[in-house]
């Protein structure tokens, strides 16, 4: 993969030249040199015009389809980057020119095999819009059935190949000499990505996702899902239902705005917490409102998944953010994560305590429940506890349509609004029936577990006599230790042989004289060989004292906008 990159030398070259037009190249010059010129003035001049996340979303907006497509995807994952860059980023918009129609007539001929006029009786020239993806075609069957044709732009995924190799490439660069990349994982965050956008590239995948939420959805009139034709859809092509309508956000008076709402939370309550199958992205350009104001749902390139015991863990942790309950909530959030190293919890409670204080201390419809999750996933990332995708993507769709609700009818009381639901919630987890059979699942398991008690021991005893048992401890102190003795080691060896050979030149000279123009040939190659080791063991130590200090991510913020050089 990197070699590849390498070989897209003139892209990384588009890259780097980009990078200093907005104001990055600084962060270059510290990733070579180890420091970064923080009272540099027109660096401080100009992080005040432009704040860090606004000169990212620049950055990637100019680099093109690829980057635009990380940037969507990093401000649906509140797991992966901080608050105020979701906020930037999700402001990333295709900026693209559309595809001429005949090389849209070439693409659809090419995935039905057959001409268009065959499959189409009309297919209009003009798109209904373009991104950086796909383009969409308002059309007629032969039927006369309107539709939308979704076509994939050619050769994408060549083109986004090389871009992710790059990816790969700075991930490997950040993640070597920056500090606190740990905590974001620049290469598992590359690696999410590329996922994302590979599945996104296979039309299949969003019309497997269509098909499974409109089954669940299937038995409510309120709600639609277009329709595909399934014999137009391919890898490229998605073909479906056209459906007459307006965004959410731009409903008129002839729409029943109460009704709307009234469905609105009744789909993401079913989706969430009896389905387990969600829409990821309910933003309002994928919720159409027809004109009998049943609620359209579009994009299902993004959808989450929950199981059971996510549901469950989800449904304690809405009681315990309700009742205040700062010790559960950090229970749960530690158990609903990934700590990545030892969690000081007494910190974490009181930080998540404090967030209690500052959001829950008025009634609780005035309460700010996006604010109070955002800064919830937050602080789990600076406590580096890595919270699932799954969990991530919920709790950002809850937080788009609770921004729409708000939207819509500011005045509304949430309180006796998602009553009901929180009432279903407790009765279907906690009736007796439910705890009946909680209570049957963990006597089974503790059953099953001390019959395996037996066997287990006896495997150990076993193994402990036939001498196979081994303890293996790790500390990485203890590796960091071995690996300077090992370096040490290197260089004395390389020392003693540039010392043995100006030794032993001197030995050879003496006995076998051969010059050139008056110089002593063996003692010029000696002088040489050992000057050469020399240098060697020099460079080498120097350069491993330089990669061992990382750049620490708050000076580049602050040189970038964040802290001393931003805003005042």
């Amino acid at each position: 993969m990197l070699t590849v990159a390498a070989q897209d030398f003139a892209r990384l070259r588009e890259i780097a030249g980009l990078l200093t037009r907005h104001g990055f190249q600084h962060l270059a010059d510290g990733l070579r040199t180890g420091e970064v010129a923080t009272d540099d003035p027109a660096v401080r001049a100009e992080a005040r015009a432009v704040t860090a996340p606004e000169r990212l979303r620049l950055l990637l907006q100019e680099l093109g389809p690829t980057f635009i497509k990380l940037g969507q995807v990093l401000s649906a994952r509140p797991d992966l980057v901080p608050t105020a860059y979701q906020r930037e980023l999700a402001r990333l918009q295709d900026d693209v020119q559309p595809l001429d129609f005949a090389t849209i007539e070439g693409l659809l001929e090419a995935a039905w095999r057959e001409p268009v006029h065959a499959v189409l009786r009309h297919i209009d020239p003009e798109p209904l819009a373009t991104a950086s993806i796909a383009q969409v075609h308002r059309a007629t069957l032969l039927d006369g059935r309107e539709v939308v044709v979704k076509v994939q732009r050619p050769h994408l995924e060549q083109t986004i190949r090389a871009d992710i190799d790059l990816l790969y490439l700075l991930s490997r660069l950040l993640d070597a000499t920056v500090e606190e990349a740990s905590l974001y994982r620049p290469k598992q965050l590359v690696r999410a990505f590329e996922q994302s956008l590979l599945d996104e590239l296979d039309f299949r995948i969003e019309a497997r996702n269509a098909r499974a939420i409109a089954a669940n959805l299937s038995e409510d009139a309120r709600v639609l899902v277009p329709a595909l034709i399934d014999d137009l859809c391919g890898r490229e092509v998605l073909v479906m239902d056209f459906v007459r309508g307006c965004k959410i956000t731009e409903m008129g008076p002839a729409h029943d705005a109460d009704a709307v709402l009234a469905t609105l939370l009744d789909i993401a309550f079913k989706m969430g917490f009896v389905d387990g199958l969600f829409h990821a992205d309910p933003h309002p350009g994928n919720l159409l409102i027809t004109p009998d104001s049943r609620v359209c749902l579009l994009d299902f390139g993004l959808v989450g998944r929950l199981t059971a015991n996510m549901q469950q863990t989800l449904v304690q942790l809405s009681l315990a953010l309700a009742t205040r309950d700062a010790d559960s909530t950090v229970r749960l959030m530690y158990r609903i994560g990934r700590p990545e190293e030892r969690v000081p919890l007494h910190a974490f409670r009181d930080h998540v305590g404090d967030l209690m204080a500052r959001y829950l201390v008025r009634r609780l419809d005035e309460v700010d429940a996006a604010g109070l999750l955002q800064e919830l996933m937050d602080t789990a990332l600076r406590y580096r506890i890595r919270v699932p995708p799954d969990y991530a993507l919920l709790m950002k769709a809850a937080v788009t349509i609770e921004g729409i609700i708000r939207t819509l009818k500011p005045d509304l009381d949430i309180v006796p609004t998602i009553m009901p639901y929180a009432q279903r919630l407790m009765a279907e987890r906690y009736s007796p029936e439910a705890l009946k059979q909680l209570a049957m699942r963990s006597a089974v398991a503790m059953l099953d577990g001390a019959n395996e008690l037996p066997l287990l021991a006896t495997q150990l005893l076993h193994d402990l006599e036939a001498g196979r048992l081994s303890v293996r401890i790790s500390h990485p102190e203890l590796d960091r230790f071995g690996r300077h003795l090992n370096d040490l080691g290197t260089k004395l060896f390389l020392g003693m042989v540039a010392m043995g050979l100006i030794v032993g030149t001197f030995f050879v000279a003496s006995g076998y004289p051969l010059e050139w123009r008056g110089v002593n040939v063996w003692g010029l190659f000696g002088a040489l060989a050992s000057l050469g080791l020399l240098t060697l063991v020099l460079t080498w130590h120097l350069v491993a004292a330089r990669l061992k200090r990382k750049l620490s991510l708050a000076g580049l913020m602050r040189l970038l906008g964040r802290g001393g050089g931003g805003r005042r």
